[in-house]
């Protein structure tokens, strides 16, 4: 503490030195700590990962018998896990199969942790560089973040953005957006 009053040689008072002090603690460890929560916010989602390394195997076996008629291996399939708000954990899957993509893009079935199919969407992995194909939302609906998914436009430029919510049994679209590729975007604001 010495070295940091050291810095303000005029001020001698022992209780504007305390109220300094509390000042620079507040700035050297406060202050990071709220930096870190804010870039690790719920819609920061873990990358995709191996499915065998963070999915139950039954769940990955009742996704491949539901989506896939064959020739897919299990070890190829990734997941992205989307974190709890107290209804169980949700799983999405993306099986990097020809099989299972045509010209309107890929299959992506979510799953609740209890193997449950809430949403089964079909999405163009191909989207401009810094965009998220799927995200979680900040939005939270019956125990689960809403979902965010990013589809390519025809404007090279422009993306469209599909919130999915969960209702009961299962996911449904409940709003779209169409932003400008980088925007980071809530909805109801926009923020470059």
């Amino acid at each position: 503490m010495q070295a940091i009053m050291n810095l303000f040689p005029n001020i001698k008072s022992h209780k504007y030195q305390a109220i300094i002090f509390t000042i620079v603690c507040i700035a050297l460890f406060v202050v990071p700590a709220l930096l870190v929560k804010e870039t690790s916010s719920t819609n920061s989602v873990r990358p995709w990962t191996v499915a065998q390394d963070i999915a139950p195997v039954s769940l990955i076996e009742r996704a491949l018998r539901q989506n896939s008629i064959g020739g897919v291996e299990a070890k190829s399939i990734k997941v992205l896990q989307v974190p709890s708000h107290g209804a169980g954990k949700l799983y999405i899957f993306d099986f990097h199969s020809p099989q299972l993509c045509g010209a309107g893009g890929c299959i992506y079935p979510v799953y609740q942790e209890s193997g449950k199919l809430v949403l089964s969407v079909i999405a163009n992995p191909n989207l401009p560089k810094g965009e998220m194909l799927i995200r979680a939302d900040d939005t939270v609906q019956n125990g689960f973040s809403c979902l965010v998914i990013t589809q390519s436009t025809h404007t090279e430029s422009m993306v469209s953005r599909f919130q999915y919510c969960y209702q009961g049994t299962g996911f449904v679209k409940f709003n779209e957006a169409l932003t400008k590729v980088g925007e980071n975007f809530v909805w109801g604001v926009a923020k470059s």
